[in-house]
């Protein structure tokens, strides 16, 4: 596919595809889909592997991505024609945001998820350093070894907390600020949705207000019983509140919905005040919307001037109006094969 600049919308049957067309975007920018948290899953039945190929252009500067996951869970990520360390460095170059049926509800869901969502913001306003997130994640891993091993001292411990404390130290300012560039572009969007009702989005560091090397020495003894990490940047959170009270407790199904959106359409906001330009993925957003919010949503979209591509039975039911638009680009999706207008 030759997608254009702009608007790009998907159409056709349930069960066409489109929504593959997606989750291809997702697999080159994350390493996963969407929809499943098993890669493999997605590969076709019949089929040892997956491979997703792409060009992103950006400011005349063109890169080449390439992701292949195999059955038994092998990756080969490709920059350039030559081999990535991680999946940070296909992040970076192609970031992309999604509001899609399939995305869990960041406010009462499950607190992984508002990891993802925090960690999101905190990589792309670090300039995409996954380095800090692949030390982080190895500190951790390696000191939950040690706990599982049992009959510890101090000194089997000592060096991963240094090693955890400095990384996670890192990635909480980085979270932090991100939060921080949120909060007034997320109050904005709830009343530009028509919700009119003032929340409050809390960080939660995951240790407390002490430094993290303080809290790590504090809980050993309560985690050697345990035999796993209890505090740390593995545990943060981010809560939704109204009041000082939590959203999910005192929301209606819709109310939240329009939260929802709120939370994504800052976070695309943000990004453009950083200098971020992503690519934002719509599944079917017409199937979830009124026709009053759809329109919202689409104003705030639009007016961003990022890349889009949404999927949608028709077109009037993605809800953009394509005469508006003029430079859009329809594609017509039929039994996995994709046909441009």
């Amino acid at each position: 596919m030759s997608l254009g600049p702009s608007v790009n919308m998907l159409v056709g049957d349930n069960g066409a595809g489109k929504t593959s067309v997606l989750e291809a975007v997702s697999i080159l920018s994350f390493g996963r889909s969407f929809v499943s948290s098993r890669v493999k899953s997605v590969i076709a039945f019949d089929q040892s592997d997956l491979t997703v190929f792409g060009k992103v252009k950006r400011a005349d500067v063109e890169h080449e991505l390439a992701v292949q996951v195999c059955r038994d869970n092998e990756r080969k990520l490709r920059v350039d024609g030559l081999v990535a360390r991680g999946q940070g460095a296909l992040s970076k170059i192609l970031p992309v945001l999604q509001i899609t049926p399939h995305v869990l509800d960041l406010i009462s869901g499950n607190p992984g998820d508002r990891r993802r969502f925090l960690d999101w913001g905190a990589f792309h306003w670090s300039d995409g350093n996954g380095q800090l997130f692949s030390s982080l994640r190895r500190a951790l891993v390696q000191r939950n070894a040690v706990l599982r091993g049992g009959i510890l001292s101090e000194q089997d411990l000592f060096p991963w907390e240094q090693q955890i404390a400095q990384y996670g130290e890192a990635v909480n300012d980085w979270r932090k600020k991100f939060v921080n560039d949120l909060q007034p572009l997320f109050q904005s969007f709830l009343c530009e949705l028509g919700l009119g009702i003032e929340l409050d989005v809390v960080y939660r560091s995951g240790w407390g207000e002490n430094g993290l090397v303080e809290a790590l020495a504090a809980n050993r003894n309560r985690e050697i019983k345990a035999r796993c990490s209890l505090v740390g940047p593995q545990r943060a959170d981010l809560e939704i509140t109204r009041g000082g009270v939590k959203a999910s407790e005192t929301l209606s199904r819709g109310e939240l919905k329009v939260c929802n959106l709120a939370l994504i359409l800052a976070q695309l906001s943000a990004a453009g005040q950083r200098g971020l330009d992503p690519v934002l993925c719509l599944d079917d957003l017409g199937a979830e919307l009124d026709e009053g919010s759809l329109s919202r949503v689409w104003r705030v979209v639009v007016a961003s001037g990022v890349q889009v591509l949404a999927t949608g039975v028709t077109v009037d039911r993605i809800g953009v109006n394509v005469f508006q638009l003029g430079h859009a680009r329809v594609f017509h999706v039929k039994r996995g094969r994709v046909v441009s207008n």
